[in-house]
């Protein structure tokens, strides 16, 4: 009765509420020194050098290849080991052009564009992001664009150079915040919602404690140089840094009084890494209070929009009592390249109510690298849409939460269709390489499942290693059989499902 009463409502908005759109996009981590020379794999990039650095989500400079050749050769438009090269990063403005431009409202642009590179001259890199700045501006004429502060953003550069290169599309007042702390607020003074930009650096694990980076988030002393503009540097040990808590506090107090709606945007989500690796972003204190503050005033937030992992994801928070009751979206990355293993480049377009700001369905574009780099163009086609593909009736936390559940069910492809969208749709000679068991292993499952319900670092230990000791008596870990994946997996979460309390 419930269902079918959202399923109503959901049809009378498509007749009468006026309907909208808006893009997120993120990570694009252009970098300039890519070329297709060849070095052995077809390709030339930062990520090429082999340096020593690694880190857990987001881009960096260092891996270590396993694609050995499989699917793997580079072309113009990147390459599965590489950050973006300049062509990708044109094409998928060239994209977002062609699709509802008369109808786009705004772009959230949720942080780090530039690859990670300590030896670029600052001169460059500020060269690097007013390129694409310049990019954007000139896809979209008019529409603002609301850009966030990633974690590879603020390396050697101070918020005023970023503030200055941003202020056509931000208001006098949001640049001074972004100026001087690097987050602000967009006042949509015609309409009925807000949108927060969070300066999420303030909040990273390892920002009070330098020597806890490496082992919290797999990075290494450079992760906390990119950080330390002046005024972050002064703060790292304010329980405040910025004053941003108490900024964002006073921002959700007064919308709540005065009616309004909000969008919360940052670079790095609350949580863990989903891919198998359990980094955190945020420290554990920071993480909690942001929790909490959702919590709060979860009535008035009606999406949060982060990037950060580069991977398609969600995160489900819950209440004190373990009810569903905020979502946040995790958008893909333009860049192919992550850590964890690579994705196809993917782009996404919002549908919303323009007067009530209430987010109603996301269409999910990608670009299959390894077809364009053969083909010598581009073809940014549909991926899929968010509620036909997960058979959701309305976007919300509990739909989402329902969502989670049925990862965990037997005979249910809901993980399966999870899974392939988490990857951007990777071609299966790269999948096999860097997937684990073709996305219905049970631990796989149970790494997900625990990263899209468990938003702190303890609640996440301990539901993957709960569930891991269960898994591995009743032998699901290694058994190959569907059946013996999934059932047993939702067998122990069923049987389990109140062991932990608050989430």
């Amino acid at each position: 009765m419930f269902r079918d009463y959202v399923v109503l409502l959901s049809w009378l908005c498509t007749v009468s509420c006026k309907e909208g759109y808006f893009w997120h996009i993120g990570d694009i981590h252009y970098d300039p020194t890519y070329s297709i020379q060849s070095n052995g794999d077809g390709s030339k990039c930062l990520n090429s050098r082999g340096s020593e650095e690694s880190n857990g989500g987001g881009g960096g400079a260092g891996h270590s290849s396993r694609l050995n050749g499989r699917g793997s050769s580079g072309g113009l438009y990147g390459h599965y080991d590489c950050d973006s090269s300049w062509a990708l990063v044109d094409s998928a403005a060239k994209a977002m052009k062609g699709i509802h431009l008369d109808s786009i409202e705004f772009i959230l642009w949720t942080g780090d564009a530039l690859a990670r590179d300590e030896e670029m001259p600052l001169e460059l890199r500020m060269q690097y992001l007013k390129n694409i700045t310049d990019l954007l501006s000139h896809t979209f004429t008019g529409q603002f664009i609301f850009p966030v502060l990633g974690h590879d953003d603020v390396r050697l550069l101070n918020l005023s150079q970023i503030a200055s290169l941003w202020s056509n599309w931000l208001p006098d007042e949001a640049l001074v915040t972004l100026r001087e702390y690097g987050y602000y607020m967009i006042e949509q003074r015609s309409k009925n919602y807000q949108i927060i930009s969070l300066n999420t650096n303030l909040w990273l694990s390892g920002y009070s404690s330098g020597a806890n980076v490496e082992a919290r988030t797999g990075a290494s002393s450079g992760y906390q140089r990119s950080i330390s503009n002046s005024a972050q540097a002064a703060a790292s040990t304010d329980p405040d840094p910025g004053g941003q808590w108490k900024w964002l506090d006073s921002v959700l107090r007064n919308a709540s009084k005065a009616g309004k709606i909000v969008y919360i945007v940052g670079h790095t989500p609350p949580g863990v890494d989903d891919r198998n690796t359990g980094f955190s972003g945020l420290s554990d204190e920071h993480n909690a209070h942001y929790l909490q503050v959702v919590r709060q005033y979860s009535n008035i937030i009606k999406g949060q929009f982060f990037g950060h992992w580069h991977s398609d994801t969600f995160r489900i928070v819950y209440d004190d009592n373990n009810q569903p009751v905020s979502w946040i979206m995790i958008s893909p990355s333009i860049t192919p390249y992550r850590p964890g293993g690579p994705n196809n480049p993917g782009l996404r377009l919002y549908k919303f109510n323009i007067d009530s700001g209430e987010v109603l369905d996301y269409s999910q574009y990608y670009l299959n690298l390894a077809e364009a780099n053969l083909g010598k163009r581009t073809n940014w086609r549909l991926e899929y849409n968010l509620r036909e593909h997960y058979e959701l009736a309305e976007v919300s936390a509990l739909s989402l939460h329902d969502l989670a559940d049925r990862f965990t069910q037997p005979n249910n492809h809901a993980f399966s269709r999870y899974y392939k969208a988490n990857r951007v749709s990777l071609p299966r000679d790269i999948e096999e390489i860097w997937g684990c068991d073709r996305a219905l292993s049970g631990l796989c499952a149970l790494r997900h499942f625990c990263a899209v319900t468990r938003l702190n670092q303890r609640s996440y230990d301990k539901c993957v290693a709960t569930y891991t000791l269960v898994l591995t008596q009743t032998g699901a870990a290694s058994d190959n059989t569907p059946d013996g994946r999934q059932l047993v997996f939702w067998a122990v979460v069923s049987s389990a499902a109140t062991f932990f309390g608050a989430r």
